[in-house]
C-alpha cells in the first residue's frame, strides 16, 4: 500500500470520515440517513483542507483511505435506496473534475470505488441525477484508462475499457444520436430557406426530434450545441415577413428558460374564491388533483373519479390559495446552462426591432425578465434592452393588449424602485420621451407601496389549468409486459409533486408507490399487515393510488413529508404492443410557510397561509444598497417556515441488525 495511505489512516480522523463510520454503525435507517447527510455536507469543506494542506506542506493526502471505502461498499450492500441515493449525491462530489487525482494513489481503492459507482448508477438510474453522476464517471474511468500503467494490470484496464463503453451506451438515448446524425438534413436545411413555410418546417421537425429525447438533460446539451446555428439560420437578416417564424422560435427557447416560482391559485376569478373545488375539477377533462397529507392512516381510493377519500374533500385545497412553491431539481438544471443566455440575446436582438409588435415585445419581456432573475450576473449587458421592450409594451393601447398588463407592468416598476442606478435613469429617461403615449404615470406608482421581489418573480399558476411548461416532455416506450419508473426524491416538507402524461395511441396503468423501509415494523396488526403488502416486486414500496388504462392524466398531489417515490408506468397487461408516452413529472418546494391546524375530526382539516409580511425584508433596503442586492445571485432575505399544529406519532424504524465493525481501520482484503 502507498505510503500515503498509512499516514491517512494513522492520524487523526476527519470529520467526513467519523460521519461515515458512524453512518455504518447505525441500526436504523434514519440514523444511517441522519450521518451520511452529515458526510455529505462535511465532504466539500474535507476537500478544501486536504488541497490547502497538500499545497502548503508539500504531502500527498487523498480523500479515501480503506477505512473509508470499506465502510461506503457495506453501507451500499445494506441495500436501501434512501440510503444509496445520498451515497450517490457523496459520488457526485467525489468524482468532481478537479477531484479525481486526489482520489487515492491505491489501485484496490480506485477499482473498488468503480464497483461501487456502477452498483449505484443501477440503484438511482430512473433519478435526476443519475446522467449528472453517469458522465462524471465516465470521466472518471478515463482517468484511470489513461493512468492504467500507474494504478492498473493489463486485466484491469480491460475491465475498466469495458465499462467505460457501457456508460457511454448508458448515457447517450438512441434518439439523441439520431438527432446528431440527421440535424443538418432534417433540421438545418429548412431552417436556412427563404421561405416562412420551410423555416416552419424546420422548427417542426426540431420540436419532433427534441420530444424524442429521454431527458431535459440531453434537450438541453442539443439545445447548447445547435442553437446558435439554428437562430442563425433562421434570422440571418431580419425580415417582417418571418415575424411569425420568429416568434415560434423564441417560444421553443423560452420554454427552457422556465421560470422557478410560482404563486397557486384555485380559480382564475376572485368572486370565485368561495367555489367548491369539486364542481371546478368535473369541469377539468382527464385531470386528478389529488390532496394527501400523507399520514399514516390515509389511503387514497383506488378510484380517482370519486371526489373525496376518507372523508377529506377536493374542498380542503383552499389552503394552497396564494401559496408561493419554486421548482426543485429543475433550478438547479437550467442554472448550469448559462449558454441559453447567448441564445437568448441573438433572439432579442432580431425581434425587439418589431416595435409595433406587441406578440414580440411581449415574447422580449419574458426572456428578459428570466434572464433578469436567473442569471443576474448579465444584467448590465440586458439594460438598454430591458428599457425598449418595457416602455414599448407600456406605450401599447388597450385595444392591442388583450392579456393583463400585471406581469410586465410590475416588473418596470420593481425595476424602478430596485433596479441599478444606471438602469432607473435609462428607465426613467425612456419613459419621459414617450410620455405622450403612456397613460399612467409610472415613476410616481414606484414611489407608493413597495414591491416585493418574490412577487415580481413569481408566475400566476391556476390549480384548474395547472400546466409546467419545463422544456419538452420526456420521451420513454415501455416494453409489452414491462413497467418503467422514474424515481422521486421529495426533500421538503409541504411539496408538490406534479404529472402530466399523455400517450398518442393505446392506454397504460399509472401507479404512484411510496418508499417505506419500516413499512413491516410500524404494522400493529395482521389485518393491516394484510392491507399494507409492499407493492409487488419494489421492495418496501407500498401504492398510493393507481389510474388504471388511461391514454393520460395530470395528477397534482401535496406531500407533507419529505420522502422517495416512484412513478411507475405500467404495460404488464400488455403482452404484445409495447406502449410510447411523453411525461413530465416535476417537484415544487412550499416557499411562505403553510400552517396546519387539525381539528378532532379527520373530515375537517384547516390550512392556512401564514403571514407573508416578513418574506423578502431585504427589498427594504436603502436605495444605495439596490445595485447590491440585485446582482446577488440568492434572494437572501426569503425566510422560509414551516408550521404544523401537531406532528404525526413518530413511526418505528427499521433495524439494520448487528453488524457493528468493532475494528473501524479494516484494510480491504
Amino acid at each position: 500500500m502507498a505510503e500515503s495511505v498509512k499516514l491517512d489512516v494513522g492520524k487523526e480522523k476527519s470529520t467526513f470520515e467519523r460521519a461515515i463510520i458512524e453512518s455504518f454503525k447505525q441500526n436504523k435507517v434514519s440514523d444511517v440517513c441522519e450521518k451520511l447527510n452529515i458526510a455529505y455536507d462535511e465532504l466539500p469543506n474535507y476537500i478544501e483542507e486536504l488541497k490547502k494542506e497538500n499545497q502548503e506542506e508539500k504531502k500527498h493526502n487523498f480523500i479515501l483511505n480503506p477505512n473509508i471505502i470499506d465502510k461506503i461498499n457495506r453501507i451500499i450492500e445494506k441495500n436501501f435506496i434512501n440510503i444509496n441515493i445520498l451515497i450517490s449525491k457523496i459520488f457526485n462530489i467525489f468524482l468532481e473534475e478537479e477531484n479525481i487525482p486526489i482520489l487515492s494513489d491505491n489501485p484496490i481503492i480506485l477499482i473498488s470505488l468503480s464497483n461501487q459507482i456502477m452498483t449505484i448508477l443501477e440503484i438511482i438510474k430512473s433519478c435526476d441525477h443519475y446522467n449528472e453522476l453517469t458522465k462524471k464517471s465516465i470521466n472518471y474511468m478515463k482517468y484511470l484508462s489513461n493512468n492504467s500503467e500507474k494504478y492498473l494490470s493489463n486485466e484491469q484496464t480491460e475491465i475498466i475499457n469495458n465499462l467505460q463503453s457501457v456508460l457511454n451506451e448508458k448515457i447517450v438515448s438512441p434518439a439523441y444520436i439520431n438527432f446528431k446524425n440527421n440535424f443538418e438534413k432534417d433540421i438545418l436545411v429548412f431552417c436556412k430557406s427563404s421561405t416562412a413555410e420551410e423555416k416552419e418546417r424546420g422548427l417542426e421537425n426540431l420540436n419532433t426530434y427534441f420530444y424524442k429525447l429521454n431527458s431535459i438533460n440531453e434537450q438541453f446539451e442539443l439545445l447548447c450545441e445547435h442553437g446558435q446555428n439554428i437562430i442563425k439560420a433562421i434570422i440571418s437578416q431580419p425580415n417582417p415577413s418571418l415575424i411569425d417564424v420568429y416568434f415560434k422560435l423564441s417560444y421553443f427557447i423560452i420554454s427552457f428558460l422556465y421560470n422557478f416560482t410560482y404563486r397557486i391559485k384555485l380559480s382564475p376569478n376572485d368572486s370565485d374564491s368561495n367555489l367548491n373545488i369539486n364542481e371546478n375539477i368535473k369541469k377539468v377533462n382527464e385531470q386528478y388533483y389529488i390532496l394527501d397529507s400523507m399520514e399514516e392512516n390515509i389511503e387514497l381510493s383506488e378510484n380517482l373519479y370519486v371526489t373525496k377519500f376518507r372523508g377529506r374533500e377536493y374542498h380542503n385545497m383552499k389552503f394552497l390559495d396564494n401559496a408561493l412553491y419554486e421548482l426543485d431539481e429543475s433550478k438547479k438544471i437550467l442554472s448550469k446552462y448559462t449558454t441559453i443566455v447567448t441564445l437568448c440575446t441573438s433572439i432579442l436582438d432580431c425581434i425587439i426591432l418589431f416595435e409595433q409588435s406587441f406578440k414580440s415585445q411581449f415574447a422580449c419581456f419574458l426572456m428578459l425578465k428570466r434572464l433578469y432573475f436567473i442569471f443576474p450576473k448579465y444584467r448590465n449587458e440586458l439594460e438598454d434592452k430591458i428599457c425598449t421592450t418595457l416602455t414599448n409594451l407600456i406605450s401599447f393601447d388597450d385595444e392591442v393588449v388583450k392579456e393583463s398588463k400585471e406581469p410586465y407592468e410590475s416588473f418596470l416598476i420593481y425595476l424602478l424602485q430596485n433596479g441599478g442606478e444606471t438602469l432607473k435613469e435609462k428607465l426613467k429617461e425612456k419613459i419621459e420621451k414617450k410620455q405622450s403615449t403612456i397613460k399612467k404615470d409610472y415613476i410616481s406608482l414606484s414611489n407608493e407601496q413597495k414591491l416585493e421581489k418574490i412577487n415580481v418573480e413569481s408566475d400566476t399558476i391556476f390549480i384548474s389549468d395547472f400546466n409546467l411548461h419545463i422544456g419538452c416532455p420526456t420521451n420513454i416506450e415501455v416494453p409489452a409486459g414491462d413497467e418503467e419508473e422514474k424515481l422521486i426524491e421529495i426533500k421538503h416538507q409541504n411539496s408538490l409533486l406534479y404529472i402530466g402524461f399523455n400517450l398518442p395511441y393505446y392506454d397504460i396503468n399509472l401507479h404512484l408507490i411510496k418508499y417505506c423501509p419500516n413499512i413491516n415494523n410500524s404494522l400493529s396488526s395482521k389485518e393491516e399487515n394484510e392491507e399494507k403488502k409492499p407493492y409487488e416486486d419494489h421492495q418496501y414500496f407500498y401504492e398510493i393510488f393507481k389510474l388504471e388504462k388511461t391514454q393520460g392524466a395530470k395528477i397534482i398531489l401535496f406531500i407533507k413529508s419529505p420522502g422517495i417515490y416512484k412513478v411507475l408506468f405500467d404495460n404488464k397487461y400488455s403482452w404484445f404492443k409495447s406502449k410510447l408516452l411523453r411525461y413530465r413529472c416535476t417537484v415544487l418546494r412550499e416557499l411562505n410557510g403553510l400552517s396546519m391546524s387539525p381539528s378532532t375530526s379527520n373530515d375537517d382539516i384547516k390550512f392556512e397561509n401564514v403571514n407573508n409580511d416578513k418574506i423578502n425584508k431585504e427589498d427594504d433596503k436603502d436605495k444605495e444598497d439596490a445595485k447590491v442586492e440585485e446582482n446577488t445571485e440568492e434572494n437572501k432575505g426569503v425566510k422560509v417556515t414551516v408550521k404544523f399544529g401537531n406532528d404525526s406519532p413518530k413511526k418505528p424504524d427499521i433495524d439494520l441488525g448487528d453488524d457493528e465493525d468493532e475494528n473501524d481501520n479494516n484494510d480491504l482484503q
